[in-house]
């Protein structure tokens, strides 16, 4: 059965058991093998094993991330990584070593926080299965070992706190260092859930920014589910989408799928447009192996009825594994050790380059998943429910149950190791107060009931030609049963990816400011018309296509044939509350672009803090600016360098012009 907690925030794993009871004690003493990993030869999501897992039962070959001979040239040394979740028995003898204590959270004490994750529910055993899945120590005699077995742990005991927002924004911190953070944790995809989305998105994407953080999430246990998780009717079931959870549709989360040990989409794991890749995550045939607090009276064991989880006698002293740990929750760990990994065979990497590593080394698993009909049989004549693998302009695969595919980590490494790619800058088409430069504007228009043919509306990308990293669709539609939409959006090159599947029994009426994450674009070029298409999947209620717009980040890339930069602008000056400016005399000019920063920043104007303004304006009003990719007001008396750019449709870059002021 599925395990919740009754909370805001929902963790998200599967496991085989129930609920238990039991009193918090000092662990028994265990003592280590003299085998390295006693378990090591149960862990198929890493690596290929000799014979069956403990129930007997055999994973495929070749259907793991291939950790090969990766421990030869990296184990994570010297990366912290944060797992945020609920408590972690740091004093786990496959922890220990690697724990830090200084740095470790509960957030259920005083600010600043400080103190070892533990909880009053010793059956808890979800953070500790986590950090193990990345962080086992290896070849210590202990159960079996983490992806980045000798990276620093960081436990925060976050979701069983309040989960106030300046909690959720410190969870996501780590003063002074680089960390890669994981967060198995998050809502039950059975309605719209937005939340502090905007605040927590702008901290995430200052911090990766900033700080180079890379942060890695559970896509989510709901491929279906049941309406009870949202206080619906307990016996309706429900159709999940990772891009609910509205937090996960920004770029600066890494989205994980979970698969099987039979290398196809485990028969929970929460699909969507947004997810990136996916890793095993077990399910109810073969589970994963994981650390479990020690003590047969705690964690996952209590509950259990398989034998090797009840205090195998040799294999598992004092009940301290569990064997049959399913779900996304684990699938995302094992991503966010590969990305210590990563990090420690090449620490210059950013959070761009590691998405873009782990996208271009995917092993396009379940080859043979075409698109699928409606789950409960609720489908449109001449319409496709679900998509399946889809081919983009780039040539990326990309399959809403996979993301660009199963993590390879070997490859991983060997590419991070000779890095053949630079993503340049990173550029974003967001305006300078944080708003999207490409709407349709109002619209209003009355969405067909109960067909396939749907309502389309177009907007064109003239001013941006970038390779795409990500992109993101605000919509507004009036519905007043909004699980009848279906919403799909095509790119210039002609890929068309599913946003929203039809009929899913979502609750909520109306579609208000929400947000969808699409990364199946990445790679191709972002000038030309995208169209977004809304679909009515059933009779009765009809709905209204207010609005939509489309915002997208990426980067120039290798210039096209034109290599031959713009004129740049003249004339530039401030005027009342305006920055101004002659145009460049370049014909091929398709923007111009304007970062803002407070002279006493030697950095300012770096990536993620240049802002477009298209090609028709001459003037821009001075409100915001941006710096690290935060935005902020000016501040009355401060000192601000502004710079400005031409740059062509090839996307070729001017020579700047440079203007020093004091806001009044």
């Amino acid at each position: 059965m599925k395990h919740i907690l009754n909370m805001m925030i929902l963790l998200l794993f599967f496991v085989n058991c129930k609920g238990g009871g039991g009193k918090e004690g000092s662990n028994p003493e265990i003592k280590p093998s003299s085998l390295p990993n006693p378990l090591g030869s149960y862990l198929w999501h890493l690596e290929d094993i000799d014979g069956a897992y403990v129930n007997n039962k055999t994973p495929d070959q070749g259907k793991n991330i291939n950790l090969h001979n990766v421990h030869s040239t990296s184990t994570g040394e010297g990366v912290m990584v944060v797992i945020s979740d609920s408590r972690i028995e740091l004093t786990h003898p496959d922890l220990k070593e690697n724990a830090n204590t200084t740095l470790s959270k509960d957030y259920r004490k005083s600010p600043p926080y400080f103190g070892t994750p533990s909880s009053s529910d010793n059956t808890d055993g979800h953070g500790t299965a986590v950090a193990s899945l990345s962080l086992s120590k290896k070849d210590d005699g202990y159960g079996g070992y983490g992806v980045a077995p000798d990276a620093n742990l960081i436990g925060y005991n976050y979701v069983v706190s309040d989960q106030s927002l300046s909690k959720t924004l410190d969870q996501a911190s780590l003063s002074g260092h680089e960390g890669v953070f994981n967060f198995s944790y998050g809502y039950s995809n059975c309605m719209i859930h937005s939340g502090e989305e905007t605040d927590y998105a702008s901290h995430l994407r200052n911090s990766a920014i900033s700080h180079n953080h890379v942060y890695v999430t559970a896509a989510g246990n709901d491929f279906t589910d049941y309406l009870e998780s949202c206080n619906g009717d307990p016996d309706t079931p429900y159709l999940g989408n990772a891009n609910f959870d509205q937090v996960k549709t920004f770029p600066y989360l890494i989205v994980v799928g979970a698969t099987n040990a039979e290398g196809t989409s485990a028969d929970y794991s929460t699909p969507g447009s947004n997810v990136w890749v996916s890793a095993p995550g077990g399910d109810r045939d073969i589970g994963i192996m994981v650390a479990d607090p020690v003590g047969c009276t705690k964690g996952f064991s209590v509950g259990s009825t398989f034998s090797f989880d009840k205090n195998h006698s040799t294999l598992n002293p004092s009940c301290s594994y569990y064997s049959s740990a399913a779900g996304t929750s684990f699938a995302s760990p094992i991503v966010t050790g590969a990305v210590a990994i990563l990090k420690s065979v090449n620490p210059s990497l950013s959070w761009r380059d590691i998405k873009h590593i782990l996208a271009d080394t995917a092993v396009k698993v379940h080859p043979t998943a075409s698109s699928t009909s409606h789950p409960q049989g609720r489908n449109l004549p001449g319409h496709t429910y679900q998509q399946g693998w889809v081919t983009n302009g780039a040539s990326y695969h990309f399959h809403p149950w996979y993301g660009f595919g199963q993590i390879n980590l070997a490859q991983a490494v060997s590419l991070a190791s000779n890095p053949d790619f630079d993503l340049h800058e990173l550029k974003t088409t967001e305006k300078m107060d944080g708003g999207f430069l490409y709407s349709s504007g109002n619209l209003n228009l009355n969405i067909p009931d109960n067909t396939s043919l749907g309502v389309s509306s177009t907007v064109n990308v003239s001013g941006h030609n970038l390779f795409i990293e990500h992109v993101m669709v605000v919509v507004n539609i009036t519905h007043t049963y909004s699980s009848d939409i279906g919403l799909e959006l095509t790119s210039p090159s002609g890929t068309i990816t599913k946003l929203m599947n039809i009929n899913s029994s979502m609750l909520g009426e109306n579609l208000t400011n929400t947000h969808f994450g699409a990364n199946g674009f990445y790679g191709e070029r972002s000038k030309g018309n995208w169209t977004l298409k809304v679909i009515d999947g059933r009779g009765e209620d009809v709905g209204v296509l207010q609005n939509w717009s489309i915002t997208l980040i990426g980067n120039k890339g290798s210039t096209l044939p034109d290599s031959t930069p713009p004129a740049p602008v003249s004339n530039f000056s401030r005027s009342g509350g305006n920055l101004n400016w002659t145009a460049s005399l370049s014909s091929d000019v398709a923007r111009y672009e304007i970062c803002i920063a407070p002279s006493v920043l030697s950095d300012g104007c770096g990536d993620g803090d240049w802002r477009p303004v298209l090609l028709a304006q001459s003037t821009l009003p001075l409100s915001h600016y941006v710096y690290k990719g935060q935005i902020a007001s000016l501040v009355s008396g401060v000192n601000y360098n502004s710079k400005i750019r031409a740059v062509d449709t090839s996307e070729n870059e001017s020579s700047l012009q440079t203007l020093n002021w004091t806001q009044p």
